[in-house]
């Protein structure tokens, strides 16, 4: 029961899921309406991949299978009615960790993609990866005129970069090699991002612009 398919298919749905909801705690503090909520939310969930696909000239992967915007409509208009409980420090945290596997999965996938095509080798597909997996909530963070988890010490957006590119390497170098590095750098992002939210691991001071 438990195939490669099936799991590859149950963290699509929970991350698509995942992302939908990060718009409602996002939106929370500007009082948003529902209509507000599911509009982010399906950005949020679908922006990153529907930039790629725009950059790669190839049919958005949403317009082809509408099953990801009825998640994201969906899991935006659950969290709308159940805030309270999505802002729960347990849920929250569970939240996280789905959002973790999530980008981790969907960096990987667009990386993939990007090499497939011949996008740009050998960085395209990593900036392409790295695109699919926090487009969405860049988007999102523009719109609510707040500041983006790229302006924070937050390791989010590093994690998922080094991800793609052990994998854009491994598909470069050494392609044989491609599933298994499919699952390494996708345990890398994972693993960073557990430090960050376990022991909250941040961008060290001297990675980081000071103003005088």
């Amino acid at each position: 029961m438990f195939t490669p398919s099936f799991i590859i298919d149950t963290i699509t749905v929970l991350g698509t899921a995942a992302f939908a909801l990060s718009a409602v705690l996002a939106a929370h503090e500007k009082h948003g309406d529902i209509f507000t909520i599911l509009v982010l939310g399906t950005i949020t969930a679908v922006g990153g991949g529907t930039i790629r696909d725009t950059l790669l000239d190839v049919p958005v992967f949403w317009a082809q299978e509408l099953s990801y915007v009825y998640i994201a409509c969906f899991s935006a208009a659950v969290g709308f009615f159940f805030y309270p409980l999505l802002n729960a420090k347990w849920i929250n945290k569970i939240y996280l960790y789905i959002d973790a596997f999530a980008i981790a999965m969907f960096s990987i996938q667009g990386t993939e993609k990007a090499f497939s095509l011949g996008f740009g080798l050998p960085v395209g597909p990593i900036i392409l990866g790295v695109i699919t997996a926090v487009g969405g909530g860049i988007i999102r963070d523009v719109l609510l005129q707040r500041p983006s988890l790229l302006l924070t010490k937050e390791l989010y957006a590093i994690p998922v970069a080094l991800g793609c590119t052990v994998h854009a390497l491994t598909l470069t170098y050494a392609p044989s090699f491609s599933e298994v590095s499919a699952i390494l750098a996708s345990c890398l992002v994972i693993y960073l991002r557990h430090l960050s939210i376990q022991s909250n691991l941040m961008v060290p001071n001297w990675a980081i612009l000071k103003s005088n």
